[in-house]
């Protein structure tokens, strides 16, 4: 997928995850559990929220003029440093915190968020370096990729915590979500196994799925 339409399937992704966090059944159960143990409705969109802002917070902290120092991380990559990322540890307790505004100001927020990657994203250079987890550096186009699998799965997780049909997105951003989850499985346990695992019941395990 070329920068131009990586980009676009992010804007496309966080215009939908805008419209789920403001419809009706999201705001009347925003504090009810939602799918996700630990996390209330309202909770899980303000994570939503957060995770399609996440793009600009970066933008923002990372000069243009970054030069890469080191190997760049790789979407899959991305997501093993993030397994022993401290932010995990905090992320129910931010969204928490988060949904406390209530479902107006965070449903604004979630608009503004899709807006705002409408406005910037084209006009980013296309080698355009980003810092993440402890400033380790990945393509910008690599993070949106890493965002495709944020919003699209919990915007799968909030719209099943509402008991809606999961919203319809580009089928770039869900062929994106497959081809990373079988890059993080493939690297967590080998070719051969998820091999099995796909096409050889009499050798299979469950042990490659879910990888998260």
């Amino acid at each position: 997928m070329d920068s131009v339409r990586t980009r676009n399937m992010v804007i496309d992704a966080a215009t939908v995850a805008a419209a789920l966090v403001t419809s009706a059944p999201v705001r009347n159960r925003w504090d009810d559990p939602s799918s996700l143990a630990g996390m209330t409705v309202g909770a899980l969109a303000a994570h939503l929220v957060r995770a399609t802002g996440a793009t600009l917070a970066y933008l923002d902290r990372t000069d243009v003029n970054t030069e890469p120092e080191g190997e760049l991380l790789t979407p899959v990559s991305y997501f093993h440093a993030a397994v022993d990322s401290p932010i995990h540890d905090r992320i129910k307790e931010v969204s928490a915190d988060e949904a406390t505004a209530g479902p107006d100001q965070v449903g604004s927020k979630a608009g503004e968020v899709a807006a705002l990657l409408a406005e910037r994203l084209p006009a980013e250079p296309e080698d355009r370096l980003v810092g993440a987890l402890g400033n380790r550096m990945l393509t910008l186009d690599d993070f949106c990729r890493t965002r495709m699998i944020e919003i699209g799965m919990h915007i799968d997780d909030l719209a099943h915590s509402v008991d809606m049909p999961t919203p319809e997105l580009h089928p770039d951003v869900t062929a994106e979500i497959i081809d990373i989850v079988m890059g993080i499985a493939r690297a967590q346990h080998g070719d051969w196994p998820i091999i099995h695992a796909l096409a050889r019941s009499e050798r299979s395990s469950d042990e490659p799925f879910p990888v998260f």
